[in-house]
């Protein structure tokens, strides 16, 4: 899974990727690099740490989401947004995390000259979704054309789609408050919509900066908008934290009277809101958090961890992490309890499975 990070020039946007990937590295401004610099990130997970300590494995790994510094939404000039260059990479993340500023600083002046996330909110969602209306319009243009000619029911089914969403865009409502069907979904996913993309909504403040001014007007602007999250956090600490030895990060913490890096449940909610889900497969040679999609099924499981596992599918031998943390990390005490159970192809693979894939490849 892959999260664009994104938003005004001097939002902040390079010390929040430092302070998610731990690296070093200069502003985008500085580096005038075009590509986006990429973070591989581990998920946090308390349950994967339990499962290390229980099979004691030669390899752990752990579930990742990559996430991209796309560069200024703008140039520093303040122009209009938006290059075909930096849309072309935005729309081709999973989800969007649109860094906000509302840290004051003399030193780096805002660049609209005063502090105003609701203005600069609205200013970035009004650009993505002028991009998608006229993705929207040149589409049906061409659909038009080739109904001229023969009314295939697919063309009419996309034809309806694209209306409804130009009809969400030009009220001014991203294409994620809309509800499609299966069929629909497959159809949109061509076009790479940026306002169907999972939102996250990251107010940049200062040290020690309260924001009840801002958080509860942008979280009330957003509340009936799907797959949207709105939270805070300071990036100049949580970079501080972030590059600080392992040992050092829980003195540091305790000393703020914080249980975690703000950065942490970050991609924690990044994990949860883009609908995705974590099952693992345990043994003495490795423990593995997995990831797949919400309602997957144990056939498509398998072919997560091998495509050969997928095509000998006979069953899933399924126990739950919770029944293994009340059996004290035994597996013999989830047998004796019937806790451990086989499951056939069409059976939905839960958040916290643990499954061990019985399989057949016929040569």
């Amino acid at each position: 899974m892959k999260i664009g990070i994104f938003g005004l020039p001097l939002s902040g946007k390079t010390t929040v990727f430092q302070a998610l990937s731990g690296f070093k590295m200069e502003s985008a401004n500085k580096a005038k690099t075009k590509e986006p610099n990429l973070a591989v990130v581990k998920v946090p997970d308390p349950r994967l740490e339990n499962l290390f300590q229980y099979y004691e494995p030669l390899k752990r790994v752990y579930a990742t989401i990559e996430y991209l510094d796309m560069g200024e939404a703008q140039n520093q000039k303040g122009d209009r947004v938006i290059n075909e260059s930096f849309l072309g990479n935005l729309r081709t993340v999973d989800a969007l995390l649109h860094l906000v500023r509302v840290f004051p600083s003399n030193e780096v002046p805002h660049l609209r000259g005063s502090i105003d996330p609701l203005r600069d909110i609205q200013e970035i969602d009004a650009e993505l979704i002028l991009s998608d209306l006229s993705i929207v319009e040149n589409s049906l243009d061409r659909i038009e054309r080739a109904l001229k000619a023969d009314k295939k029911p697919d063309n009419l089914m996309k034809k309806d789609v694209l209306l409804k969403c130009k009809q969400a865009l030009e009220e001014g409502k991203p294409v994620r408050v809309l509800s499609f069907n299966k069929t629909e979904e497959e159809a949109l996913r061509n076009y790479q919509f940026l306002t169907l993309k999972p939102m996250i909504v990251v107010l940049n403040a200062g040290e020690g900066q309260e924001t009840i001014s801002f958080l509860p007007k942008i979280q009330n602007m957003y509340a009936n908008i799907p797959l949207t999250l709105v939270t805070s956090i300071c990036g100049k600490v949580e970079m501080e934290i972030s590059q600080l030895p392992k040992e050092e990060q829980k003195d540091f913490l305790d000393a703020m009277n914080l249980t975690e890096p703000a950065m942490t449940r970050i991609i924690r909610e990044s994990f949860s809101l883009v609908g995705l889900i974590v099952f693992f497969t345990t043994g003495k040679d490795e423990v593995r958090a997995w990831m797949l999609p919400k309602d997957t099924k144990a056939v498509k499981a398998a072919g997560a961890i091998h495509t050969d596992l997928e095509k000998g599918f006979i069953r899933a031998e399924v126990f739950h992490y919770e029944d293994l943390v009340e059996a004290q990390g035994s597996e013999a005490k989830l047998k004796e309890t019937g806790k451990i159970r086989l499951e056939g192809k069409e059976y939905t693979v839960k958040d916290g499975d643990i499954l061990t894939i019985r399989f057949n490849v016929k040569k």
